[in-house]
């Protein structure tokens, strides 16, 4: 989702603005426009159990389909898996309460470093008995909590991972067993090719998942990028048309989206992630709405830099995964993003 990624807020940020984007239409202060309905596609609200509990499950039930509960990291070692956080089981069963599924986020972020290591996710999928380690953990971790499901979050993969990654998801919907399911979380790519080097072998994946969530979000961010959009519509529809080619069928697809927001200070220091409501806050009268991007946008007198993505955002972005026929949506996170 960068699935851990309000963990890597405080790093150095980038200086200079992003050049060759659509000029930013002016709007009346930004607000968030959440409608109250139901929804009209099956969404998945990403929630990170600390900052999660069954009350603020209440804001968004009639939004929602799903939760995905953040937390379970792979060890170090690649041979097993982090303690479910303490919350989660109640945030499980506060979503079944409320007609909800719940699935379980198993991911390859370094904790030291803060960031998803290669050599964590290659210690995993190379070693058959790291993988029935990593699994056995993980069926009890479902049994134990009463989860739906578990999705696969393994980022900073290369063509070399996607033999051990595709008898890792093999191994994994074999074990948990039906009804529980099994659903993946891969990054976008602008092509086929480079969804494959990115150690997504669709062929063999697809017919053993659930559901294909596209995080079509960290376009840019303070730590790694110029300011620009936290994910664009031109290039999310780039990445989704790449999937699509790839072979995942669109009744597959969830679209990932961003609830969020990414400063770049003008001065050079740290850049951060922002909910939305801090980024309207920030941005103050100066938010600008980007129609190309379907994005605020913000500069502020110092030269800081803010773009968010929000309930706007998420409209443009249903529309779209309506249009091409997608499963549904998958918004990243309950206590970043607005109303849904």
């Amino acid at each position: 989702m960068k699935s851990q990624i309000v963990a890597s807020l405080g790093l150095v940020a980038g200086l200079l603005l992003m050049s060759g984007c659509a000029a930013a239409t002016a709007t009346p202060r930004a607000t968030s426009t959440a409608t109250g309905t139901s929804p009209a596609i099956p969404t998945e609200l990403y929630v990170v159990p600390d900052k999660a509990n069954a009350i603020s499950l209440d804001r968004d039930t009639h939004a929602i389909t799903t939760i995905g509960i953040d937390g379970v990291v792979v060890s170090p070692t690649g041979d097993g898996v982090s303690k479910l956080p303490a919350t989660a089981t109640a945030l499980v069963a506060a979503a079944h309460a409320r007609g909800l599924t719940a699935e379980l986020l198993v991911s390859n972020y370094d904790t030291i470093t803060n960031d998803f290591s290669s050599k964590i996710a290659t210690a995993l999928l190379g070693n058959p008995e790291h993988r029935n380690a990593v699994i056995t953990e993980l069926v009890t971790l479902v049994a134990v909590a009463g989860f739906d499901g578990v999705q696969i979050d393994l980022e900073s993969l290369t063509l070399n991972d996607s033999a051990g990654l595709a008898a890792f998801t093999t191994q994994l919907h074999e074990s948990l067993g039906a009804p529980k399911s099994v659903s993946m979380a891969v990054t976008a790519e602008k092509s086929p090719g480079r969804y494959l080097g990115a150690g997504y072998d669709f062929a063999r994946l697809t017919p053993l998942l659930s559901r294909v969530v596209l995080m079509a979000y960290d376009q840019h961010g303070p730590t790694w990028s110029k300011p620009g959009p936290v994910g664009g519509l031109p290039w999310a529809t780039t990445a989704l048309d790449a999937l699509l080619a790839a072979g995942v069928p669109a009744t597959h697809i969830d679209l990932g989206v961003a609830g969020y927001g990414y400063s770049w200070p003008g001065n050079g220091s740290d850049g951060r992630q922002l909910s939305d409501d801090d980024s309207r806050t920030l941005a103050g009268d100066l938010a600008r709405w980007n129609p190309t991007e379907a994005e605020w946008t913000a500069t502020l007198p110092d030269d800081t830099v803010v773009w968010w993505s929000d309930s706007r955002s998420l409209s443009e972005r249903k529309a779209l995964a309506l249009s091409r026929n997608l499963h549904g949506l998958a918004v990243w996170e309950l206590s970043l993003t607005d109303p849904l």
